[in-house]
């Protein structure tokens, strides 16, 4: 196979450049963004306790959790 590509070395240029050719046609469709936008990841807990405080609440159970 390497001798016949050494043999046809218009071939293998005619390759190259048909590769290059294809790269900056894809490279110039791709779409891109230099500050995409990120969304932060967030989880949300909602814990019910009738009848105790705020402050119960962030003592007993959120500081356990975290």
């Amino acid at each position: 196979m390497v001798h016949q590509l050494i043999r046809n070395p218009v071939k293998v240029s005619v390759g190259v450049l048909l590769v290059v050719l294809f790269g900056m046609v894809a490279l110039t469709r791709m779409p891109m963004q230099l500050t995409p936008e990120v969304e932060t990841p967030t989880l949300t807990i909602r814990t019910r306790w009738p009848g105790a405080s705020p402050q119960e609440v962030e003592q007993e159970i959120i500081i356990e959790q975290e």
